[in-house]
């Protein structure tokens, strides 16, 4: 059952902030009416005041022995005054630490034996949330009961079970209030900082008048491992920075909640200069201002997915007073990390740089032939491609029917590409390439190439024949051949003949070898390397 205490009040439970040791008064109370608890070579102990009488029960040290497990940084509050009732056991309030997330209560025991006593821990819904055993402290008939994993600035009641389950008196005063988590402003003290002189240390203060017992962490950002710590009741951290080329951040801590953080920095580090950045399909370019690093003493590594054995060393050389970063061979669609680390302490890293390669894009490719014009022997043609951020393209203009046209490396970084074909009569593809990737191709034609009459088709295990038509080539221009695949030999010329009231020939020739393989090459009779028309077959056996 809970019972209210009515001579203390919320307030007097909420004046000081969790994880903290109280090594002074509350100065709320009068004096004499409770002990003040310090830290004593690790044990959490009450100091007698001066007014008090030595032989009051509530001036007594009690100190905690390490069966406890009571560990520094406990925050300790005066929570009440002992109110003498006639019991068996009385729940010393007074005496009693409670922190932001802990706290260790203290009993008087009058004849009963503490192992035949536990006690109950509930929340403000009467939910029980733990039962412990009391441990001995090194005073007659007290004893301390200590819960963890509290929550902030919530009130807890205490109920007192003996072995049989019952319940049993704890005096007037059965419950506590945790603290809330404070704030702490840091002032940073540099009177005794000096860049010129490489006198880098720093006092950081915080107006701690109750000596609550805080941790303060310096972060190195620049390398963790350069990380300090300090513990302090004052409320005052004296370091010296270990580096100065680096940023730093104090963090403050009470029974592990942060309470505090300030930050300090007096170099000028390494920064991305925006219009000097470039990040492709499978490359980077990055243009940095070194600010006071020295280049000569950096590496730079990029590594993929987190992975550091897959990590790859960047090229970093300086141009003038830009430091650029490239590298060209990294894998598409990847994140990776960019670290500029000291040569002599890969630890400390100057600079990081998180991006994502580009995935492989396919481009669709539209054609304009607006201004394409056969009649008057004009061929121009404009290729269209959606490419909104000017990525350099090269673009592969293939002639099919003779590689000797082909036309290669028109690079471009718009949205358009204006090409004229070499000659009419063949059929092209348009390669896009981007960083070495194939990211587009279209093939086309504007004129209609010859084809094989279908039923034409004529093989024996000595001879050949078929008939082709031309389609926009004429007669006049073309040389029919057969060449031997299996091995070296000179084309042998077909008989040609053509088909009357059409723009098609017939072709022959006897005397071939059986189950032979040869390929049928139409060419211009006047450019040998360009073919109109191939066809290849096998005689039979």
């Amino acid at each position: 059952m809970k019972q209210n205490n009515s001579n203390v009040t919320n307030d007097e439970f909420n004046n000081f902030a969790a994880h903290e040791i109280i090594a002074n008064k509350e100065v709320s109370h009068e004096t004499g009416e409770y002990n003040e608890i310090q830290v004593t070579n690790g044990l959490i102990s009450t100091a007698e005041e001066e007014s008090s009488s030595s032989d009051d029960s509530t001036s007594k040290a009690i100190s905690i022995g390490s069966s406890v497990g009571v560990a520094i940084g406990i925050g300790g509050i005066v929570v009440g005054t002992v109110i003498g009732v006639s019991t068996s056991i009385l729940f010393l309030s007074a005496q009693s630490i409670i922190g932001i997330s802990q706290a260790h209560c203290f009993f008087e025991l009058s004849n009963i034996d503490y192992e035949q006593v536990s006690i109950q821990l509930e929340n403000e819904e009467g939910v029980v949330i733990e039962l412990v055993d009391l441990f001995p402290t090194d005073f007659t008939n007290q004893y301390v009961a200590s819960f963890y994993d509290l929550t902030p600035n919530s009130t807890y009641y205490l109920q007192g079970l003996n072995s049989n389950g019952e319940e049993v008196n704890l005096g007037e005063v059965n419950s506590f209030t945790t603290l809330d988590v404070p704030t702490y402003d840091i002032e940073i003290d540099m009177s005794d900082y000096d860049k010129i002189s490489e006198q880098y240390n720093l006092t950081f203060i915080i107006d701690n008048p109750n000596g609550y017992f805080i941790e303060a962490l310096l972060v190195c950002e620049n390398d963790e491992t350069l990380n300090q710590q300090l513990f302090s009741t004052e409320g005052i951290y004296q370091f010296s920075l270990p580096n100065i080329l680096s940023s730093y951040r104090l963090e403050l801590y009470q029974e592990d909640f942060l309470v505090g953080q300030t930050f300090f920095s007096d170099y000028e580090g390494i920064n991305v200069n925006e219009e000097l950045i470039e990040i492709g399909i499978s490359s980077i370019v990055m243009g940095l201002n070194p600010g006071e690093i020295n280049v000569d003493q950096i590496d730079a590594i990029l590594i993929p997915n987190g992975n550091l054995e897959q990590a790859t060393k960047a090229e970093a050389l300086p141009d003038g007073d830009v430091l650029f970063v490239t590298h060209y061979e990294l894998e598409p669609n990847t994140p990776y990390l960019l670290k500029i680390s000291d040569t002599l302490r890969p630890t400390f890293t100057y600079f990081s740089y998180r991006f994502n390669t580009l995935p492989i894009p396919n481009y669709d490719i539209t054609i304009d032939d607006s201004n394409f014009d056969v009649a008057n022997g004009i061929y121009d043609l404009t290729f269209i491609i959606d490419n909104p951020n000017g990525y350099f393209i090269n673009a592969n203009l293939i002639c099919l029917n003779d590689e000797t046209m082909n036309e290669t490396h028109h690079f471009f970084t718009s949205n358009t590409l204006e090409l004229t074909l070499p000659i009419l009569h063949s059929s092209y593809r348009l390669d896009l390439i981007q960083e070495e990737h194939n990211v587009g191709s279209r093939k086309f034609s504007y004129y209609t190439p010859m084809s094989l009459i279908q039923g034409s088709l004529n093989i024996t295990n000595s001879s050949f024949a078929c008939e082709v038509d031309l389609g926009d080539i004429s007669i006049e221009q073309i040389a029919p051949y057969l060449q031997l695949n299996d091995e070296p030999s000179d084309p042998l010329v077909l008989e040609m003949a053509p088909i009357d009231n059409t723009n098609s020939i017939s072709l022959m020739m006897e005397g071939l070898l059986s189950n032979a393989s040869y390929t049928l090459k139409i060419r211009d009779n006047s450019r040998p390397t360009l073919t109109y028309f191939t066809y290849t077959f096998n005689t039979l056996a």
